[in-house]
């Protein structure tokens, strides 16, 4: 591609304003050499002009003159584009969706951008040079949030690390908001504090979405769970119990809510497997031949083939892949002992053998709680993990719930 007209024509002219700048620089250190060497002929008695006697300082003088003229264009050059540049980038910051905050080393306030300023009603008057402890004091409706950044910021000059967290406040138009912090401590190279910059981005839409779709994917989780009952007439309600007593269970066992989470939906689709066993062994009244015993038991195989294929099902899969291991290694289907079970399937078989001792079934009565309680106490280190067995029956009387779905899991 040929240079334009205009990008000539501005090489031109810079050329020349270059050349008109050397040569003015020339003239001014020519002239101000020469005017020294005269004062000092002069302090010193010197008598006359002499042409050959101003050739030396006339080129030093011009050649400095040039130097010093170069390094003042280059130095205003880069103030001028320093001045720009800080420009486009305030510009960009605020243009950002998300509030910035600039402090200092002491936890000043020094820089907030245009969404910061709205956000917390203050101008740059009103925040400069002041902490956070200082701010809240000003303002009680952002006190308790004032105080958890002076908190936060010191945890993370503590840490010397990236802070990261969702922080939820009423400061937008007395609405919950929730937002996106990152706290950035930056260091001068002793090591000492220079600065910290804080961003944070309001993802109160995105979270509330994620809700909703976490909502819609639980309620086929349940529709789900449901047509495994609808085939299985001989557990009627039984999902639903156990899927809150296995809840209250794991956090009386201080389980991560997070993790709860997950083992409410492997609870709910524990059987999700017989989906695919024949309805005439499902619901057989009498004993299975060791046939479809062995077809039955396959159940917990077909649950992983289904569900593993399903990224936002994967932490849930230790359930329904794992109920039916005992703790001495005799179970199926991959026949794992003790600790080896993971977490969540210890909890549930205990949960799932108590409601099935306890509810009647077409092959039996419901077993009285005492009898119940003695078989899983028998039972322990047999089938079951032990302390998650004493746990339940320690706390049996909190634990009790209602057979009733609608007291259990709301639809």
């Amino acid at each position: 591609m040929k240079p334009s007209t205009s990008s000539k024509k501005t090489e031109v002219t810079s050329l020349v304003q270059r050349i008109l700048n050397l040569t003015v620089s020339f003239i001014i250190g020519a002239f101000v050499l020469s005017l020294f060497a005269t004062l000092q002929k002069l302090m010193l008695g010197g008598i006359g002009f002499s042409l050959r006697g101003y050739i030396i300082p006339v080129l030093y003088g011009g050649a400095m003159g040039m130097l010093v003229g170069e390094w003042y264009t280059r130095l205003k050059l880069n103030n001028m584009r320093l001045e720009q540049n800080d420009k486009q980038l305030r510009s960009l910051i605020n243009n950002l969706p998300d509030f910035v905050i600039l402090k200092d080393g002491e936890g000043r306030w020094q820089d907030v951008n245009a969404v910061g300023q709205n956000l917390f009603g203050l101008t740059r008057e009103q925040y400069r040079g002041l902490n956070d402890l200082q701010l809240a004091e000003h303002n009680e409706s952002l006190y308790a949030l004032f105080n958890w950044c002076h908190t936060t910021d010191l945890e993370t000059w503590k840490q010397g690390v990236i802070f990261h967290c969702e922080v939820k406040s009423l400061i937008m138009n007395g609405s919950p908001r929730i937002y996106d912090v990152l706290k950035i401590p930056l260091y001068w190279s002793d090591g000492s504090r220079q600065s910290m910059v804080i961003v944070g981005r309001d993802i109160t839409d995105i979270r509330e979405n994620e809700a909703k779709l976490v909502k819609a994917y639980d309620s086929t989780l349940e529709g789900w769970a449901m047509a495994v009952e609808m085939r299985d007439k001989t557990t009627e309600d039984h999902t639903w119990r156990v899927v809150a007593l296995t809840e209250k269970l794991a956090r009386i066992l201080n389980v991560d809510e997070k993790e709860i989470v997950h083992i409410r939906r492997g609870a709910m689709l524990h059987d999700i497997g017989k989906i695919g066993i024949p309805d005439s062994i499902l619901n057989k009244p009498g004993s299975l031949t060791e046939e479809e015993r062995q077809t039955m038991q396959q159940h917990p195989e077909r649950a992983r083939h289904m569900l593993e294929q399903i990224e936002f099902l994967t932490p849930a899969l230790d359930i329904p892949y794992s109920h039916h291991e005992r703790w001495d290694g005799n179970g199926y289907p991959r026949g794992l002992k003790g600790a080896e079970i993971p977490l969540a399937a210890r909890i549930f078989s205990v949960v799932d053998v108590w409601d099935a001792l306890t509810n009647d079934r077409p092959y039996h009565k419901a077993w009285t709680e005492k009898d119940a309680l003695t078989y899983l106490k028998e039972q322990s280190e047999k089938f079951f993990d032990a302390q998650i067995v004493d746990v339940f029956c320690a706390n049996l009387d909190d634990l009790r719930i209602s057979n009733s779905h609608e007291n259990t899991v709301g639809n």
